[in-house]
């Protein structure tokens, strides 16, 4: 970077463009003309002595250093508008669509986002819960201003944060598998991440399995869990008390790790976006896993 103080109206105008994938829509919607937010991406790419967008690309596509700043400047712009957000009366603030995963600590970010709304009255917030495969599509589309999701990496431009999670084999206290048997297995239908990395190891030590519970909530897993039924993945936010945690072994070897990621459009011009993006931000920065389950020796 040839200056650290970069000012924001020029990184406003590069989150701007990636979101409307236009140069054309980006100026509407900053009320500048079209060669103004031209001239700003000159100018950031100055700054950030590098290429940020591609040429001559149609929907607007990133450089690598492109993605990098674009990251950087969301958690910038989201800092400027909770400020906005927090000084301004808001009464005339629209709804907040956030994407939550129901694969991924759903309880967890939904009250936390609740205990944001309580303290701000005014706050308006549209939850949609579904497979990180789901929402993702949906953030594409642009029915979501926020999504917490499994990382495909399609959504680079509108990512804030990400973070990796180990995913866990467990099953029931009660649980006792069949010397010989396939390994009963409890998932996401398929397209879920947890599924797959249950098949990639168990097909790779060539042992047979089968799918004897499948659920699109992540409570409907946790019962299957806790009542013995069979074997599953999930990562220490989702673990109960009821459940015991298998050794990683020549049979459950350790998963893939996978990555989480938190995406968000349209903070320059709401800063009740930026309000909740914030806040999602510092639950995930805060949240310390919980004690790990006592480990057992995996059922015979």
């Amino acid at each position: 970077m040839k200056a650290l103080d970069i000012p924001t109206d020029l990184l406003r105008t590069l989150v701007t463009v990636i979101d409307c994938q236009s140069y054309t829509r980006a100026a509407e919607i900053l009320g500048c003309s079209q060669p103004t937010v031209s001239l700003h991406m000159r100018r950031l790419q100055d700054h950030a002595d590098g290429e940020l967008v591609l040429p001559k690309r149609k929907p607007v596509e990133l450089t690598a250093l492109g993605t990098q700043l674009a990251s950087y400047a969301r958690r910038i712009l989201a800092l400027h508008g909770e400020l906005s957000y927090l000084t301004e009366e808001n009464t005339g603030s629209e709804t907040v669509r956030v994407g939550l995963p129901t694969d991924y600590a759903t309880d967890a970010l939904q009250s936390s986002l609740l205990t944001l709304r309580g303290s701000h009255p005014g706050l308006s917030l549209e939850f949609r819960c579904a497979l990180s495969q789901s929402i993702s599509q949906n953030f594409a589309t642009g029915d979501l201003d926020i999504a917490v999701a499994i990382d495909p990496g399609a959504l680079n431009p509108y990512r804030s944060h990400t973070w990796t999670v180990q995913p866990l084999w467990v099953t029931g206290r009660s649980f006792e598998q069949a010397s010989g048997q396939p390994v009963p297995l409890i998932a996401h239908p398929k397209g879920c991440e947890y599924r797959l990395r249950m098949t990639e190891v168990l097909d790779s030590a060539g042992i047979a399995w089968y799918v004897i519970y499948e659920s699109p909530f992540i409570q409907g897993l946790q019962h299957a869990v806790e009542s013995g039924l069979g074997v599953s993945a999930l990562t220490q936010p989702t673990l109960t008390k009821k459940m015991k945690e298998l050794p990683q072994d020549i049979d459950f070897a350790q998963m893939r790790a996978i990555t989480i990621g938190l995406f968000s459009r349209n903070t320059p011009a709401r800063p009740e976006v930026s309000l909740v993006l914030n806040h999602l931000q510092q639950v995930f920065d805060t949240k310390r896993p919980p004690k790990r389950l006592n480990r057992t020796s995996h059922p015979k």
